[in-house]
């Protein structure tokens, strides 16, 4: 890499772990880096485990493209942090297969499996500078201030941060500092456990943002776990639900929210207003008027499903009339409880840049677009 003062070029040096980063070291132009992925097809079959009596995965088959980011998204106790430890290698399951790029890894140990992981808090060591951290993992031939550099363009930092200490940084920059890290082995996979989530929510969604953007334009394969539905649909290409020790459905993240594999899914997934319907020749009628729907029902009483954003608010005298019982506004959007006019149901509605609705106030509530009906 040429130095700004000059054509001669100086030889890599080595960067031990508590070196600091000279200020005259030149900062990466346009994004030039070393390779640092050699992205890996992962595909678990049949996987299973069980801590005592209690199990907390069952059966559980998924595949994760190389090149894709996959989010493996569910409550506290769905087995989302046991799936995650038994493909870093920290964990041996009781039945199933590990495989990454068609090598059965389920047997091998961590530390021989080309995995790089991002753990919730960053765990960088913080008696090391940043740059002591990103050359921790690096082959001994790679330990250069020249390849440190790079790992820090490629998370849009500046050299002058290899000099810093953990304790420096925020926690976006931390957790920069960690994908840099565990992407300077050009693992086959990288695993994030709940990254984002000790962020606060505008630091969370710009931190996810970088994070996301340096996965895709390295081709790196990724595996999240994580609570958060929103972080789940927006950063992955697939999304995968794990309730109870169970995979739920697999799919674009699109396919998910729209079209559940059951009503367990789609309320986990966001908030949902299921009514009671009669189907029949592909719609359904219910409460709020006749709905078109997205999937194939037999004839007779089903569940639908309806999303907020789907219900809209209108003058009274326009669609079926509505009691407002309860509104929230949020600047960006409002929020409200409304009882449909002649029946116990109620149904949550959501309008962006409206203005806040009345507790008593009467308005008229039509749908928009098609719904899903499940058969009892």
């Amino acid at each position: 890499m040429p130095r700004s003062s000059g054509p001669v070029r100086r030889a890599a040096r080595p960067l031990s772990r508590h070196t600091r980063v000279a200020d005259d070291f030149p900062h990466a132009q346009g994004g030039k880096v070393s390779p640092t992925s050699t992205a890996g097809a992962l595909h678990l079959q049949g996987v299973s485990h069980s801590y005592g009596n209690h199990q907390v995965l069952h059966d559980v088959t998924l595949t994760c493209p190389a090149g894709t980011s996959t989010a493996i998204v569910g409550p506290s106790g769905s087995g989302k942090t046991s799936l995650l430890r038994i493909v870093a290698g920290f964990l041996r399951p009781d039945a199933g297969t590990v495989e990454l790029d068609d090598a059965d890894i389920t047997a091998r140990p961590a530390h021989r499996r080309s995995i790089g992981l991002v753990a919730q808090d960053g765990g960088l060591f913080p008696h090391l500078s940043v740059g002591g951290n990103i050359s921790f993992g690096l082959p001994r031939g790679q330990r250069t201030r020249r390849r440190v550099e790079e790992l820090l363009d490629l998370v849009s930092l500046t050299p002058d941060y290899a000099s810093r200490r953990p304790d420096q940084l925020s926690g976006g920059q931390q957790q920069r500092v960690a994908l840099a890290r565990a992407l300077g082995r050009s693992p086959q996979i990288i695993l994030l456990d709940e990254p984002f989530s000790a962020l606060d929510a505008g630091l969370r969604e710009r931190t996810r943002k970088a994070v996301q953007r340096v996965l895709r334009s390295t081709g790196t394969t990724a595996l999240l776990v994580t609570h958060d539905q929103d972080e789940a649909l927006s950063f992955a290409d697939s999304v995968a639900v794990l309730q109870e020790g169970s995979l739920r459905q697999a799919g674009a993240p699109e396919d998910i929210y729209s079209l559940p594999a059951d009503l367990g899914t789609a309320q986990f997934l966001g908030e949902a207003v299921v009514l009671e319907s009669y189907v029949s020749q592909g719609s359904a009628e219910c409460s709020l008027g006749t709905v078109p729907l997205r999937n194939e029902a037999p004839t007779g009483f089903a569940s639908l499903l309806l999303r907020p954003e789907q219900i809209a608010v209108t003058a009274p005298g326009r669609g079926v009339l509505g009691l407002v019982l309860d509104a929230d506004y949020f600047g960006h959007d409002t929020t409200a409880l409304v009882r449909i006019h002649g029946r116990e149901e109620e149904v949550r509605v959501r309008q962006l840049n409206a203005e806040p609705l009345g507790v008593g106030e009467t308005i008229g509530l039509q749908v928009t677009g098609t719904g899903v009906a499940y058969p009892p």
